[in-house]
This record gives C-alpha cells, structure tokens and sequence, in this order.
C-alpha cells in the first residue's frame, strides 16, 4: 500500500532550530561589561636580603653540681626539676667532724688572743720580753688562720646553687654515700638564651654585632623568636670558612631547650629602596613577573604591564625592586592573569586573596 507523505516540518521548530545555533555567536558579539578589579597601592620599604642558617640553643650558665668530698648525705633539700635562687642550700653532708675541729679551732684561737692580750700588759711594765710578745702573736696568727681553713672544710659539705636555675635530675637520697667528685645534679639558666650559628663568609656583609635576628624551632607549631646579634668571632673557621656569631634571646615562657637545633634568618648586605604589594598581583609570563600598573587615560583607569624584579615574598606580602624609570602609583592587587594589556578596568577596594572573587577580579577565563 502506498506510504503517507511526510509531515511538514513545523515553521516554530525551524525558527526555535536557527536561534539556538545564532545565540552564541550573539553573545560573543556583545559588547563586555568593563571590570570591577581590586587596586592596591605599594608601599615604599627597604630591604636586605635575608639567609637561612642552622642555628643551636646554648645555656649561659650550665654547671654540673659534684661533691668536693666524700661523705654521707645529711638532707637533700631539692627536687628534681626545680628551679631555685642563687645561693640556696641544695645538699647538707654529714660534718659532725669538721663542727668539732672548728670549735676546736675557736677555742685555740680565744686562748692565743688572751695570752697577747697579757703579754702586752706585761710589756708595758718591760715585764716580758719582745720576742715572747712576737711569738705569742705569731702563735695566735696561725690560730685564726687554722680556723679559717677548717671553716672553709666544713663549708664544702654545704652545696649551694652557684646560680639562678633550673635544677636536672636528682642523684641520690639522704643517707647515701657520697664519694669525691661524685655528681648531684645539674643547674642550667634558662632565660636568656645563647644562640650559636655560623654565617658563611660570602655572607657576611653587613652583619654587625646588635644586629636582630629570628630563630625557629623545626616543629610543626613553632613561634618564632626574636634576638639580637651579642658577638662576633674575630676570624674564620678555616674547614668551613664561616664566622661563629653568639646572639641572645628571651626564653620567658621556657619553650626553648638548650642543646636544642633551629633555623636562624638574619639580613646580610646592605639595604635598599623596595616596595611592599600584595603577594597576589604578581603575574608570571614568558618574559618574567609583572605586575598590572593602573594609569587614568582620559576618563578611564587602563592597565599595563611592568616588569618587576621579586626580592622576596613572606606571608601575603611579596617585596619588589623599585620600577625604572618610576614607581606605579596604584597596580590590581589580583586577578591580573584574566586582564590584558591595554585594558579599562572600575577599580575597587583591595581584597586579599581569599576575599576576591572571580567575578570581582575580572572577566576573561
């Protein structure tokens, strides 16, 4: 049986067919809005190069407490850990003996001084003769001399804390034996701190003794910590040709360990005229980082590259060398990868990185 002629293709479906293929060519033609970009102004700073070196954590006093006799251990009067004046008493050792040989000395003592004091009254009347006057005194000479030395014996059973500081692991308990030389504990400064490191002789340049320096701590939440630069040493290593440099730092909140390892950063050469923009408005190209200056062109504000030198970056700002032949006054503080040169912009409020929005930075993709 013969087929049924084909339906007409509906006139709205060809019209609705021919917009869809035309729209997007309409929509490129289309004139762009100009965009809202974030503006930026830099800041004038100087700068010196800065360089990163091992640094090491050393106490300014540190002693190692031992006993000059041996002896018993009488009372141990501290705990492990603890931090404790200059002169506190730390350890007693049994000196029942040395208290009897220096009360024994006292009493020679008083008796030699009574026997000088009669021979001077004889004397007066030539009842006695000179060189008995002289020998008494010398006699009592050597008493005083006798108690002031088993005084100080009696005093080497008393240790003391040579220093303020914090106290190592106690040793032993009252009531052991205690041998000559035999070590108690250690005693460490805590506050301030040493900071040893060692600048390599091509960096030397402008270091100089107060110099400020930051030291870090390799943890993961480390803070850093300010010091100053307290003495350099007066010649080079002659394997590792580098200058020895002792700096100082707080320590008061006690985070820092002596014998501890960090990274010290410190500014060698000499400064010079940067400017200070926001991390986000370098751009890179095939011939180098740029930034996009901001110009007003009649009465529109237009954007053109300069090439700039990048000294640095930290945190969210990066430092450059100033411009020749002059400085941009205003540049897009981010976004500058969707502009082109040449092209208008609205300039808007500057935005960090996190609040600018792709819509905000510009329009190309």
């Amino acid at each position: 049986m013969p087929g049924r002629p084909p339906a007409p293709f509906p006139a709205c479906a060809l019209t609705a067919l021919f917009m869809a293929v035309a729209s997007p060519c309409a929509r490129a033609d289309a004139p762009q809005p100009t965009p809202h970009v974030p503006v930026a102004t830099p800041q004038a700073t100087m700068f010196r190069p800065t360089i990163a070196v091992s640094g090491q954590i050393a106490a300014v006093q540190s002693a190692t407490l031992a006993a000059q006799r041996a002896g018993v251990a009488a009372q141990v009067l501290f705990h492990s850990g603890e931090t404790v004046a200059k002169g506190a008493v730390l350890l007693r050792m049994d000196d029942a003996e040395q208290r009897a040989q220096v009360a024994l000395d006292r009493a020679k003592l008083d008796a030699a001084g009574r026997t000088v004091a009669r021979d001077l009254r004889l004397r007066a009347i030539s009842g006695i003769a000179i060189a008995q006057l002289e020998s008494d005194q010398a006699a009592r000479a050597e008493a005083a001399a006798q108690l002031a030395l088993d005084t100080a014996r009696q005093n080497r059973r008393t240790i003391r804390a040579p220093f303020a500081g914090v106290l190592g692991i106690r040793r032993l308990s009252a009531g052991d034996y205690i041998g000559a030389g035999a070590i108690i504990t250690t005693i460490t400064q805590t506050s301030p701190l040493r900071i040893l490191f060692a600048v390599p002789e091509t960096e030397l340049t402008g270091i100089a003794f107060g110099d400020a320096f930051t030291f870090t701590l390799p943890s993961a939440d480390a803070t850093p910590h300010q010091g100053r630069i307290l003495a350099l040493s007066p010649s080079l290593n002659l394997t590792t040709r580098a200058r020895m440099v002792e700096g100082r730092i707080a320590n008061n909140a006690g985070t820092l360990l002596p014998g501890a390892f960090g990274q010290v950063e410190i500014a060698t050469g000499t400064a010079t005229a940067a400017l200070d923009v926001p991390a986000t408005a370098i751009n890179y190209g095939p011939l180098g980082s740029f930034v996009y200056a901001v110009d007003h062109h009649g009465s529109a504000d237009v954007v053109h590259a300069v090439y700039v030198r990048v000294l640095a970056t930290k945190g969210a700002t990066t430092t450059i060398a100033t411009p020749v032949p002059a400085a941009p006054r205003r540049i897009v503080a981010i976004g500058g990868f969707k502009l082109d040169n040449g092209e208008t912009i609205i300039p808007a409020a500057p935005a960090t990185a996190l609040q600018a929005t792709p819509a905000a930075a510009g329009r190309k993709s």
